[in-house]
């Protein structure tokens, strides 16, 4: 479906109110941008990064994980 184009709207300029609207924005989306902002820099934190690499190399090594050795079957 086409909208009719006349001379008018072709050098019609939007508000800030309407840009929002037609990009999806209001209350809900700044609140997803705020949460994706504050998962971002969570996660790309240095001491975040080195906590999470503890908890692999810990998860590993109680596991036997590259141990070469099976899990054995307790009966």
């Amino acid at each position: 479906m086409t909208q009719d184009i006349n001379d008018n709207s072709i050098n019609c300029e939007l508000s800030m109110e309407q840009l929002d609207n037609v990009a999806g924005g209001g209350w809900f989306s700044s609140i997803v941008h705020s949460v994706e902002h504050g998962l971002k820099s969570f996660f790309t934190n240095p001491v975040v990064a080195g906590i999470g690499a503890g908890f692999v190399v810990l998860g590993a090594i109680l596991t036997g994980a590259g141990s070469g050795n099976p899990p054995q079957r307790l009966n």
